[in-house]
């Protein structure tokens, strides 16, 4: 009996430690959106991860994910920005010791599995970023500087940074918008270069939107949009606007690319 027991529990040793080890890390349900984000973001292995991909991620089967690129060195976090039924729209950070880079997930429902469809990284490019932190060393910048200071701080910052700028100074973007419907050209100019913002305009293409743009390179492009009819709204996709959040009634914070 003794020998039987040991038996069993050798067996049951060997399965346990047989185990990959992301399953340790996974609490979300098999197959939901959430255990994919975790899945493909931080977990260091994605076994059969074929089976959970879709449209252009099929190309990509064969290059590491971001969890097994990482392999539990980075912190990552995620959250839903949009959903239906037949598709859901994530946002990623990941944070290292020096800075964040914002990742997009796009996934579908495929005849009731969901799978990851396409992944969008909004990183600009390096000059962007060395030009932000050489401006940021100036003492007593004039004020052109410090217009260009603040239009590359918010161009560089996390979706959470974004939206708390636009929470923080709603009233005075309000008065930018008032300014900018009755032309008021003066203090809008004002106005902008106070908050480092690139330009304000309508888009023939989305009607009863204005767009506030903070700053572009090339198509990538970050910025608030104001309107009163969510469904006059550009689609999120991974094509062009590749991320769109609500932070206000009325106020929404976007990306391009």
């Amino acid at each position: 009996m003794k020998c039987f027991k040991l038996f069993i529990l050798c067996i049951l040793l060997l399965v346990i430690f047989s185990l990959p080890i992301y399953a340790q890390g996974n609490n979300y349900a098999k197959g939901s959106t959430e255990w994919l984000m975790d899945m493909y973001f931080s977990q260091p292995q994605f076994p059969q991860k074929e089976k959970y991909f879709s449209g252009e991620m099929l190309q990509d089967v064969i290059y590491p994910t971001i969890g097994e690129e990482l392999n539990n060195s980075d912190s990552v976090s995620f959250r839903k920005i949009a959903a239906n039924n037949q598709s859901q729209v994530y946002s990623v950070t990941i944070n290292d010791k020096m800075h964040s880079t914002s990742f997009y997930c796009y996934l579908f429902n495929e005849s009731g599995n969901w799978k990851i469809d396409a992944i969008r990284k909004f990183q600009l490019p390096g000059f962007i970023y060395e030009a932000a932190d050489s401006l940021a060393t100036i003492i007593n910048p004039s004020d052109s500087v410090l217009s260009l200071q603040r239009m590359l701080a918010l161009m560089i910052s996390t979706d959470e940074e974004l939206k708390t700028f636009l929470s923080d100074n709603v009233n005075a973007l309000y008065s930018l918008i008032s300014d900018f419907e009755n032309n008021r050209h003066s203090r809008l100019e004002l106005l902008m270069n106070q908050f480092g913002l690139e330009s304000i305009y309508y888009d023939e293409l989305y009607p009863g939107c204005i767009f506030i743009l903070v700053g572009t390179v090339d198509r990538l492009e970050v910025g608030y949009i104001f309107s009163s009819n969510r469904s006059g709204l550009p689609s999120i996709t991974p094509k062009r606007f590749i991320y769109i959040e609500e932070v206000l009634p009325k106020w929404f914070v976007y990306r391009t690319m």
